[in-house]
């Protein structure tokens, strides 16, 4: 096994019991990982409505858990000696910055997750677009693609510009359900990079793209080599939503992450980075 956390996992296709997290944490270990981390959705919780515009038909379906109940299961994991660490994968949402720093205080997280998920209506009286739903896929055949991650690759940008966030989850998720520009976007994966290094960000290795439609790991190699040469570091997570999925393909993403020239992954306590040998 060539790394020993894995801090991007999520419990919501379960119930909020100490057994189902065990599952996760039993194939942690079967797989040689030292410590894991959750990092729910916030949309889940009605603590954190408030980062998202309303109405937002999506969310708000959704939006019907107490954050307690999570927060109660991961002290109880740990009062238990499960080696696991509280996190959310927070939205950001241009215009919802105070909303989100509002929300993200309130309680002693080990990381902070950012993520893009949603782009801001391109036009008033638009609509949110959440362009990574499998149920809006046909939205991909309407619009400029290279335009649509011109817009993606500047909210990243702007993500990390807040200081708000630890991690940037998977960085290039724009590709998920496989649509790509025709024109080569180096110069959006070296502008990205470059935001993530001044921010002081690491980049998450996320083998969920494997497993999705575009079938190939966040962020693509010539994205993870950009931010290797702008000084990004970097951590291999799986975005585990079942337990099977607990740090699957490591080994294969810690070749692509030494093929790109790293040889540290980080790791986090009560938000403090440290690194270790990949």
């Amino acid at each position: 096994m060539a790394a020993v956390t894995d801090y991007h996992m999520h419990l919501e296709r379960g119930p909020w019991t100490l057994e189902w997290l065990e599952r996760f944490v039993d194939t942690a270990r079967a797989r040689g990982l030292r410590e894991i981390g959750f990092s729910e959705h916030p949309h889940r919780f009605r603590e954190c409505r408030a980062i998202y515009p309303a109405p937002l038909p999506w969310v708000d379906a959704q939006n019907t858990e107490r954050l307690d109940s999570y927060l109660r299961l991961i002290e109880q994991a740990r009062a238990a000696g499960l080696p696991v660490k509280l996190a959310l994968e927070w939205d950001y949402l241009p215009g919802f910055e105070a909303a989100l720093e509002r929300a993200l205080g309130a309680h002693p997280w080990d990381y902070t997750i950012g993520s893009v998920h949603w782009l801001p209506p391109a036009a008033r009286g638009g609509e949110w677009w959440g362009f990574d739903d499998p149920a809006r896929i046909s939205d991909w055949e309407r619009v400029d693609v290279l335009e649509v991650y011109r817009r993606y690759f500047r909210l990243i940008g702007q993500a990390a510009r807040t200081g708000l966030f630890d991690i940037i989850g998977h960085a290039d998720v724009i590709k998920v359900m496989g649509y790509r520009p025709k024109a080569d976007i180096a110069d959006l994966y070296e502008a990205a990079a470059s935001e993530f290094a001044a921010a002081g960000v690491c980049v998450e290795i996320n083998t969920a793209g494997w497993r999705k439609p575009v079938g190939e790991i966040y962020p693509a190699p010539p994205f993870l080599r950009a931010c290797r040469l702008a000084g990004v570091p970097v951590l291999i997570n799986s975005d585990a939503h079942v337990p099977e999925d607990v740090g699957r393909d490591f080994d294969r993403a810690a070749a692509v992450a030494r093929e790109a020239g790293y040889r540290e992954t980080a790791a986090f306590a009560q938000r403090v980075r440290t690194m270790a040998p990949l």
